[in-house]
């Protein structure tokens, strides 16, 4: 027990195989010199081994607990170590003294051999208890001293970080604020509007794109891999920064090699992004002329994904081996006169952190007057997901058509307002402003909403918590589609609205490209929200009154809903497993319902999307069920004013 204990102590792997030999020796000798050959000097022997073996055993633990060094020892570790060595000493002399024991002696006899001994075997199990008791003290006192030195590098981690974070923060809105009073005082210049209003904006959402990494920093790790379609990746950052070369003799372009455009990997694109972002910022900020390249190239393959090389070289200024070995440190700059306005806000110091936390590193090469090229290698596993899944996409198509739809917007800050009023507006889309829950409330109770856009932090209140209290407890007739508008961007948040039933979120800033696509999802084209007199063909309904017996037609009618409820689930487990066959019968069918029952509308959004049906993804098949829902009330309520 006493061995065990020591070996755990100092974590050091224990054998077995010696305490069962001697087990095997001494419990059959005990038993036979004991009571069949009684023999004190061979229990003394075979006592003597077990002491001997657990000994040894112990200052084994006790050395390789340390390194195989005595350099290392503490007055601790030679104080058990001395105790250990005594122990054993005292009994290698009892055994040694046995020369001089007579047949008739025993353990009760008085003589100083048993005296010493019996004082012995009472005193060093003391001391060896002792010299456990300050080996304890003395892990506490490590232990404590780690503590107190990881808390005291932890904290000036944190110091440094929180001192570049406001350096990175109030660079980037020193060029905010600058480039807006440069359009206060250029009142009649639109193409420097523009080129402001391009600064202002790119530069606003570097900074969001720190925030992100501060969250992922701050809960210790990286955000969710996704599917990713590199080279879209690359033409997206390649069109995220033409604003900025715009008027120079720059030439941004991307090259990639050894391996297909269309494959999908799973990559970390928040960290990857942002990296790849600041290296193509300081490049343009560093380069007065030429080419700028973002190149993504296949390193190697192996079993587990491929080795993906990013790489972005430029034909600017290029470093000395000096600069070179300065790069990562802090507020480093090589040309105190040049704005870093343009930089995605980012130091390379945190690009280093942000590759470590995914087992990479930034690696530089430089020549003065060439230019320069960073580089970073990344191990990706490719992705089963299919292109058009639409989660590695990054396509910033333009919504085309025409939208139509009722949208309140549950937000108190008034230039947030502002800003969704001037997106909503310029869509054509009708929409209603609520400052509070309170009035959203109101609003929810005097008119029928397609989407409510819902701020998570109102003055009155939590949106989730209302959502979950006062939004779920209205009697809809068509619930409207729920979007958080929030800037809680962390996965708990996100994980937290959708067991709430919040499908969807747009966080903050929202730019309208993002908002467009959103509510291409979630609303019709407006041509088939043409009028509500358009709705449905009365020609149709007055012919069927004429051609089928009423007792016919109200049975139809009056298991409609319930009957299209049970198509539309049907479509979309379809459309879900891709059976397109079988989905472009069930469209007809249901068109033909749909037009010989006079419901026109409906007609028209079925023969579009089984006209479109290869391009399943845009569909709203949530709208459309609305949609059928609306017209088979408009349906029945006619049929009973006819009726009438």
């Amino acid at each position: 027990m006493l061995t065990r204990g020591v070996e755990r102590f100092f974590n050091v792997v224990s054998y077995l195989l010696p305490w069962g030999i001697l087990a095997c020796v001494f419990f059959p000798s005990f038993v036979y010199f004991t009571f069949f050959e009684p023999s004190f000097l061979v229990r003394v022997v075979v006592n003597y081994l077990v002491w001997l073996l657990a000994m040894v055993l112990c200052l084994r633990a006790l050395f390789l607990g340390q390194n195989k060094s005595t350099a290392s020892f503490s007055p601790a570790h030679w104080t058990f170590a001395t105790a250990c060595i005594c122990l054993l000493s005292v009994f290698t002399l009892r055994l040694s003294m046995l020369g001089n024991f007579e047949h008739t002696d025993t353990m009760g006899t008085n003589n100083w051999v048993n005296q010493f001994f019996s004082l012995s075997v009472i005193v060093m199990p003391l001391i060896l208890c002792f010299s456990l008791c300050l080996l304890c003290s003395c892990r506490k006192e490590q232990l404590l001293a780690e503590l107190t030195l990881k808390a005291k590098q932890d904290s000036q981690k944190k110091e440094r970080f929180l001192t570049l974070l406001s350096h990175e923060l109030r660079t980037p809105l020193n060029a905010i604020v600058g480039h807006a009073e440069l359009i206060k005082q250029a009142p009649r210049e639109p193409l420097k509007y523009s080129q402001y209003c391009d600064v202002i904006i790119s530069t606003a959402m570097s900074l969001a794109d720190l925030a992100n990494q501060v969250l992922l920093n701050a809960r210790g790790k990286s955000s969710k891999q996704v599917p990713l379609n590199l080279a879209q990746f690359a033409e997206l950052l390649i069109v995220q920064f033409q604003p900025l070369v715009k008027d120079r003799e720059i030439s941004l372009c991307t090259h990639l090699t050894g391996f297909s455009s269309d494959k999908l990997f799973l990559v970390d694109q928040d960290s990857i992004g942002l990296v790849v972002k600041n290296l193509l910022s300081n490049a343009i900020k560093y380069t007065e002329s030429g080419d700028i390249t973002l190149s993504i190239k296949q390193q190697s393959t192996s079993d587990k994904g491929s080795v993906i090389r990013f790489e972005v070289t430029d034909t600017g200024e290029g470093m000395t081996q000096g600069q070179v070995e300065q790069l990562f440190q802090p507020f480093s700059s090589f040309d105190s006169a040049r704005s870093i306005a343009q930089s995605a806000g980012v130091g390379l110091m945190l690009c280093q952190q942000i590759l470590e936390a995914l087992d990479t590193q930034l690696h530089v090469s430089s020549t003065v007057g060439q230019g320069s090229a960073f580089y970073f290698d990344i191990e990706l596993s490719l992705s089963n997901a299919e292109q058009n899944s639409g989660q590695g996409s990054l396509s910033e198509e333009h919504v085309e058509a025409q939208l139509c739809g009722d949208i309140l917007v549950v937000e108190d800050n008034q230039l947030n307002q502002e800003i969704l009023k001037h997106f909503l507006s310029s869509l054509g889309l009708n929409y209603e402003i609520a400052g509070t829950l309170s009035a959203a409330e109101s609003a929810l109770r005097n008119r029928q909403f397609d989407i409510v856009f819902l701020d998570m932090h109102l003055s009155d209140g939590h949106g989730l918590d209302w959502y979950q209290g006062v939004f779920k407890q209205f009697q809809f007739q068509q619930a409207p589609v729920v979007v958080a508008i929030t800037g809680d961007v962390d996965e708990q948040s996100q994980r937290a609205y959708r067991e709430a039933g919040i499908e969807y979120f747009m966080a903050k800033p929202i730019q309208q490209a993002r908002l467009e696509r959103l509510l291409s999802q979630l609303l019709m084209p407006a041509k088939h929200f043409l009028d509500e007199q358009n709705i449905l063909d009365y020609s149709v309904i007055e012919g069927l009154t004429e051609t089928m017996s009423p007792q016919v037609l109200n049975a139809k009618l009056m298991y409609l809903n319930d009957r299209l409820d049970y198509e539309f689930a049907q479509l979309r487990g379809l459309a879900d497993i891709q059976a397109y066959e079988a989905l472009e019968e069930k469209l007809i069918q249901l068109e033909e319902e749909a037009s010989a029952l006079g419901m026109m509308m409906l007609h028209i959004a079925l023969q579009d999307v089984r006209l479109s049906m290869f391009d399943l993804i845009g569909v709203d098949w949530q709208s459309l069920h609305s949609l059928a829902k609306r017209s088979a009330h408009k349906l029945s309520e006619y049929h009973s004013k006819v009726l009438q």
